[in-house]
């Protein structure tokens, strides 16, 4: 991270970190259980690539996030999934998946959620994940712990590869580029052989989650999207976790490269098979 802009994050307050998350926690489990009603049934589904999808309660969801922020904080940017604006002269920018993982979302696989994320000049400082079907709402900013329902979570103390659950998923390429695709089958096999097992939720922000609290020791993948790791980033972070990309380097979350984040015991180990 450039030293000035460390340095700005380290003075923003954190009366102000804790009234965005509070207004982003009010806003992510209002459209959740908004998004309830028409869990595997939407009626209008639109697709964005060969296997990619929208419905209309996405577009909904990210509206009604949208209108709350903006009105709450008129000084930040908004990047949705769905929507962008271009106001990226603002340092501030709430970064917004309104349900991630759409898929899972129209086939009534339970697994999705509401995750919004906050970045200063494009790091991440604040995260808000709600899972709806389970109504746990994950939470933590800079300078605070990170909670799931006002309980602190921790990362695994988990400190060996065969003992370790890994979470990963495929980006939707892999129907279309077989030279991506092939690079990740690679990596699925040399995970899957030195791990205790391999899964995926089919949302990135639930799988960024799940580290956080514990449940499984890393999950890493290539190709996300800021809106897909914005959030959780800092929930792992301030779990006692770690992200990086592949080089330990500090994750950029514009850049698409491979993600990998862990409870950091295993981390090396990880990337070492990547």
């Amino acid at each position: 991270m450039n030293k000035i802009i460390e340095k700005e994050i380290n003075k923003i307050s954190k009366r102000l970190l804790n009234k965005c998350l509070e207004e982003a926690s009010f806003i992510a489990e209002k459209t959740g259980k908004y998004s309830l009603k028409f869990f595997g049934s939407p009626k209008k589904i639109k697709k964005k690539g060969k296997n990619d999808i929208v419905t209309e309660v996405d577009i909904k969801c990210e509206d009604l996030i949208r209108k709350h922020l903006s009105k709450k904080f008129k000084d930040f940017t908004f990047v949705g999934e769905e929507s962008e604006e271009n106001n990226t002269h603002k340092a501030f920018s709430w970064i917004v998946d309104p349900i991630d993982g759409t898929s899972n979302f129209a086939h009534n696989y339970p697994f999705y959620c509401v995750s919004i994320g906050l970045a200063y000049k494009n790091v991440p400082i604040l995260g808000v994940v709600y899972a709806p079907l389970t109504d746990s709402l994950y939470k933590a900013h800079i300078k605070s712990k990170s909670y799931k329902n006002d309980k602190v979570i921790k990362v695994s103390k988990t400190k060996k590869l065969v003992d370790s659950m890994i979470n990963t998923e495929f980006h939707y390429n892999i129907t279309t580029d077989d030279e991506f695709l092939k690079c990740r089958m690679n990596e699925f096999e040399n995970v899957s052989r030195e791990v205790r097992g391999v899964r995926g939720t089919g949302s990135a922000a639930l799988n960024l989650c799940f580290v956080a609290e514990g449940i499984v020791e890393g999950f890493f993948e290539y190709n996300l999207s800021a809106w897909d790791i914005c959030a959780g980033m800092i929930i792992i972070k301030q779990a006692g976790g770690l992200v990086t990309d592949i080089n330990l380097e500090p994750y950029d979350i514009f850049s698409k490269k491979q993600f990998i984040s862990t409870n950091k015991y295993i981390h090396k180990s990880l990337i070492a098979l990547l």
